[in-house]
């Protein structure tokens, strides 16, 4: 038997008030705004063979995203002529990567947004700047884990995603050369973002490890040319989840924390270079047939990435011609978008509209649609079992799987900001 067909039979035998089941997830902190991040009293399981598959191809994938670094590292200073440039970076942002982070990695602390239809995993975005998610995601499997269905059902295992968080930031921060005092965090971004439970978990994650941790907004920092500091807190380490976009919208908000970090006077995680790797232009670039790989490396991006191009201009040209033909065949999204905003599915789009989007396209990508993976899930909300779209994305710590987002989505777009719900996911040890 299927671990989740022993999850609803002993869920089925221990009936769950909704409202006792919202209660304890927002309790836990699992909160989106003032809402619940979850409404699904169904976990995702994933059995050993789907573990052992992640585990061997996702550091193949993060090598291949080292090699993209480095090309791209390389010719910076040719600024509008840089491979940066030709996939769609800002120039501020290029500017802003060439300053020296104090360590190797771009994005120690990242995350893939993937379907897995059929068992075979697709990766469709790189979440290389500001993974959101790491405090939820343990915060459910908390939740479910003294969920009345957990105990019946045999031998699961929860992730401890912010484990591996602590232990890359203490890593990070070491080859940074921070020695001597004890480790101080601040997480930087403003407090009225929905997403800032959030950072109360992962807050109360660093403080339980030992680290000094405090929420801080960007405009509350200060730098003397010594210290970065928030009131009386001087800062080692900054755990950003400010986006490097609202650092170029509200650029005297941020000055304080990029003069530190400019001065080597603070450890940046994830550093300013992730907007190298983060935009969508990274799967077009890991699709050009000019860009050196070897021919394994190749195949293994057109097995595991959907054929992702550029569109930077507005005007005509064969891309856009493919796009109008088969418009279900196809995805259309902004390079810098976050959080759903912005995307056109070809074949949930009238072909009116659909035209105009690919025609007014000028910083975007086309990207070919994947098949969907879909399973049941039990909504308290209306008492019923329904079958829903799975977004299931793996975390990686300095490239390794620290565990998985998954969300679940009636509609065709998988994002909390959309209204999807995030659950759990076990790994089914039977």
């Amino acid at each position: 038997m299927r671990a989740s067909e022993r999850w609803e039979q002993a869920a089925i035998a221990a009936p769950l008030a909704a409202d006792a089941f919202l209660d304890r997830v927002t309790a836990a902190g699992a909160r989106y705004g003032e809402g619940p991040v979850c409404v699904h009293r169904t976990p995702h399981f994933v059995d050993r063979a789907a573990l052992t598959r992640w585990a061997r191809i996702l550091p193949r994938f993060h090598r291949i995203v080292r090699h993209a670094r480095a090309a791209l590292l390389a010719d910076l200073d040719r600024e509008h002529d840089s491979l940066a440039a030709r996939i769609g970076v800002d120039a501020q942002a290029i500017a802003w990567a060439r300053i020296d982070p104090g360590f190797q990695s771009v994005a120690p602390l990242a995350r893939i947004d993937a379907f897995c239809a059929g068992g075979h995993p697709w990766f469709v975005e790189l979440n290389a700047e500001s993974p959101a998610g790491m405090g939820y995601a343990d915060a459910l499997s908390g939740v479910f884990t003294a969920d009345p269905a957990y105990a019946p059902t045999g031998s699961l295992r929860a992730f401890d995603t912010c484990a591996a968080l602590v232990a890359t930031v203490r890593d990070i921060a070491r080859e940074w050369g921070h020695r001597h005092r004890r480790l101080t965090v601040a997480i930087v971004d403003r407090l009225s973002v929905p997403t800032a439970p959030e950072f109360l978990l992962i807050r109360d994650r660093f403080r339980r490890a030992g680290l000094v941790a405090e929420l801080v907004e960007p405009g509350d920092l200060r730098f003397d040319g010594d210290a970065l500091t928030a009131g009386d807190l001087r800062i080692d380490v900054v755990f950003r989840r400010l986006l490097v976009s609202d650092l170029r919208a509200r650029p005297d908000e941020g000055a304080a924390l990029l003069a530190a970090y400019r001065a080597g006077r603070v450890c940046m995680i994830n550093s300013l270079r992730t907007a190298l790797l983060h935009g969508k232009g990274l799967f077009a670039l890991l699709h050009d047939p000019t860009f050196p790989l070897s021919e394994a490396d190749r195949a293994f991006v057109q097995r595991h990435v959907p054929w992702t191009g550029l569109l930077l201009g507005v005007g005509g040209d064969a891309l856009r011609e493919q796009a109008l033909r088969a418009p279900e065949q196809w995805v259309l999204k902004p390079l810098d978008g976050h959080g759903g905003q912005g995307v056109v599915l070809g074949w949930a789009t009238p072909a009116a509209a659909w035209a105009r989007a690919v025609a007014e396209a000028d910083h975007h990508v086309l990207q070919r649609r994947l098949p969907e993976e879909r399973d049941v899930f039990y909504d308290v909300r209306a008492g019923v079992r329904q079958e829903r779209l799975v977004d299931l994305g793996p975390f990686l710590a300095r490239g390794r799987l620290a565990g998985f987002l998954c969300r679940v989505s009636d509609g065709p777009l998988a994002n909390v900001t959309s209204g999807a719900s995030q659950v759990p996911v076990f790994v089914d040890l039977a």
